[in-house]
């Protein structure tokens, strides 16, 4: 089960100047050394608003390289014209805009160009900070976002835009405090549907059941039955319903999680041994995907029974990720063993969530998940598959793209997970983990598991799985 983040991605339309210039009347100078130089400033003005002209046509094709290209020629004769550099900068950023989903690293070289100008507009920080945010690259993108925040004069939308993707950096990051402290001028101010959703997000995770239903009820309010708003109002059924459980929960931090858990059953659930593994699991996984999350992961640890209430699994879920870890343990629990592996489990779907942004296939989550608890396919796990694949009963990878909750009976989720953890394998070997791992964060993107089969490794669903039941038949 995956909560997505929404992606505040916002495309803007500017306005685009051309030029008129004025050019006074010459004066008579007896120094003909002076007349010339007078008539090579005016042919030169007159060079650049050509070109200037030229340049607004081609933007208008969407021919924007070329429109770059005559910009910069007209900057250079005529360095003052404020007009000609407006242009250039804001044809820069819709080239840059244009291009951010098909060819990210033209759109990063072109935003990196005009931010390096001491005089470029703030829609420039805006829309670059946006990109590198959807790029996961927060650190960066608080940096261009925060500045432009701090100039003047920007249209109240835009306020709004980088308030919302600011208080998401911060959010991402774990500064939760610095976030809110950005959003409220944004919600208070402009009510913004946007601003009080995302609020109600940060208070939901840090466990603050009130605030989160106050900011979501606004949200949904304010809204007008937009994404927003129908978000918030999904959020908000969520938030009250695990408030009723989790409400007196109490909380510890550590280094790179924060855990809440019942007080009053402290021993029962094995906070200390539970802190301990998730400690160890932030170091293993971390290695394996070369990822290591800048904000802490929360941690839920209920008795079997508020498991059961708080998040309306089937009962052959033994942990969960949406966003939150959730662990049922009780005293029932005692091996250790499988303890640390239903960390190291849930641990993996947190760093795989926050790489591909919740756009992962399952399949691969899970089969993932699976690798990392350390024990690989066993030999009745394969002669069961191989059974399912000769009766035509196997799964088509495809399918469990999606979330294997309306899955039944019992044993065909059995199957779905010794498929994922089979393939996974499969691919493990025939491509390479690391080589595996490089694509999680293109899902964000928006690619396909097809696409990235086809672009990344010339190959294609059906052959990989033809390849795969050809593996275990021998």
């Amino acid at each position: 089960m995956k909560l997505k983040n929404m992606r505040l991605v916002k495309i803007f339309v500017f306005a685009i100047f051309s030029l008129g210039f004025f050019i006074p009347a010459a004066s008579v100078h007896a120094e003909s050394e002076s007349a010339s130089s007078s008539s090579q400033d005016i042919a030169a003005k007159s060079e650049a608003a050509a070109l200037n002209e030229a340049a607004l046509k081609l933007a208008a094709s969407r021919n924007y390289e070329a429109a770059v290209e005559k910009l910069e020629e007209a900057a250079a004769m005529a360095p003052d014209n404020k007009t000609i550099k407006n242009n250039l900068y804001l044809i820069i950023n819709s080239y840059a805009v244009s291009v951010s989903k098909s060819d990210p690293r033209l759109a990063a070289e072109l935003y990196e160009k005009s931010a390096a100008a001491e005089d470029a507009p703030y829609n420039i920080y805006m829309n670059y900070g946006v990109f590198l945010s959807n790029n996961a690259r927060y650190e960066e993108a608080g940096v261009m976002l925060d500045k432009a925040l701090g100039m003047e004069k920007f249209e109240k939308n835009d306020e709004v835009n980088i308030r919302v993707n600011l208080g998401m950096v911060y959010f991402k990051r774990g500064f939760f405090d610095e976030a809110i402290v950005v959003l409220e001028p944004a919600a208070e101010n402009f009510k913004s549907a946007e601003a009080y959703y995302l609020k109600g997000r940060i208070c939901y995770t840090q466990g603050k059941f009130d605030e989160a239903v106050d900011n979501l009820e606004a949200s949904v309010k304010y809204g007008k039955n937009g994404e927003y708003s129908k978000a918030a109002a999904e959020l908000l059924k969520k938030v009250k319903k695990e408030a009723k459980v989790e409400g007196n929960f109490q909380s510890q931090s550590l280094y790179h999680f924060k855990i809440q858990f019942d007080g009053e059953k402290r021993s029962d659930v094995k906070v200390d041994k539970v802190a301990q593994f998730l400690e160890e699991a932030y170091n293993e996984v971390g290695s394996y995907f070369n990822h290591y999350p800048e904000a802490p992961t929360q941690v839920i640890i209920y008795s079997k029974s508020q498991f059961k209430q708080a998040s309306d699994s089937p009962v052959w879920v033994a942990g969960l990720y949406d966003g939150k870890i959730r662990l049922p343990l009780n005293d029932i629990l005692t091996n250790a063993d499988e303890l640390k592996k239903l960390i190291l489990h849930e641990y993996t779907h947190a760093v795989i969530f926050n790489l591909s942004r919740g756009y992962c296939p399952v399949w691969l989550n899970e089969g993932f998940a699976q690798t990392l608890e350390g024990e690989g396919i066993s030999e009745k796990q394969t002669a069961n598959l191989k059974k399912q694949i000769a009766k035509k009963q196997i799964f088509d990878m495809k399918s469990l793209e999606g979330s294997f909750m309306g899955i039944t009976p019992e044993s065909s989720v059995v199957l779905a997970y010794d498929q994922s953890l089979s393939f996974t394998g499969f691919l493990i070997e025939k491509i390479g983990q690391s080589q595996l791992v490089e694509i999680l964060p293109e899902f964000s993107h928006g690619k396909s598991m097809q696409q990235i089969f086809e672009e990344n490794f010339y190959s294609s669903y059906e052959k990989l799985q033809a390849e795969w039941y050809e593996s275990i038949s021998k």
